[in-house]
């Protein structure tokens, strides 16, 4: 049976950072609290991120979050300018790694509030990283089942998916490699579709060789167009209908 369990153990890291166990305000004076969870051999975890002000609608997100068997660093960006522009950018380097012998399962999400409102908006996005063996080298693969490494949703719905399953990444010994990068609404952001009402997600699934460290980078950007793109994309006056509960 899958076990929820919320982490009220954090750390408080560069810039006052905190990860804590139940959600915060979600108003947007402070910057977006992201909800992020994490799945790990079966066993279910959550927590919310808080993040410091840059300025300029910027704001930057660090936790350390670890339990028996795994640590995952999170490092991530928010550009949120949803509401002056239609602009908001999620940028993140997770850095996870398998403190045991053996090959455990990893599944990682991370939704971000956004309400663009009514109408259309522009997608784009792009994943790669790095894998850093053990002494008996490095192994990432997929989780099957239709599966990807990477993948982006809006309100719920999964848009994208990079680097979709199989796929294996291997190192010698102490070694290391890359994860090729990918992407998919080039130029970013150019992929048509219904603006966010909700959140804009990310989600990261795949099996991690025991001993063995990935750091994977990514970014999700979405856009309101503007009257021009909307003409070159042929989607002026264009409206869809959405499905409210």
């Amino acid at each position: 049976m899958t076990t929820s369990r919320n982490i009220v153990r954090t750390s408080l890291l560069a810039g006052g950072l905190l990860l804590v166990s139940a959600s915060a305000s979600a108003g947007f004076e402070d910057g977006p609290d992201l909800s992020v969870g994490w799945i790990v051999d079966g066993t279910s975890y959550s927590g919310t991120l808080v993040g410091t002000d840059l300025g300029g609608g910027l704001y930057s997100y660090a936790a350390t979050t670890s339990d028996t068997g795994f640590s995952i660093d999170w490092v991530m960006t928010v550009n949120n300018n949803g509401a002056n522009g239609g602009f908001q950018l999620l940028g993140s380097t997770i850095g996870v790694t398998n403190l045991l012998g053996s090959d455990s399962e990893f599944a990682l999400s991370i939704l971000m509030p956004t309400n663009f409102g009514d109408g259309q908006a522009l997608y784009g996005g792009s994943v790669g990283g790095t894998l850093t063996g053990d002494g008996e080298g490095g192994l990432l693969t997929g989780l099957g089942g239709g599966s990807s490494l990477w993948s982006a949703s809006v309100d719920g719905t999964t848009i994208a998916q990079l680097i979709e399953d199989p796929f294996q990444i291997t190192t010698d010994p102490f070694g290391s490699a890359a994860i090729p990068a990918a992407a998919f609404g080039e130029p970013i952001p150019s992929l048509e579709g219904v603006s966010p009402l909700a959140s804009m997600g990310v989600n990261l699934d795949f099996l991690l060789g025991g001993g063995d460290t990935v750091a994977i980078t990514s970014t999700f950007v979405g856009q309101i167009p503007t009257p021009a793109t909307l003409a070159l994309f042929g989607i002026a006056g264009f409206k869809r209908r959405r499905r409210r509960a």
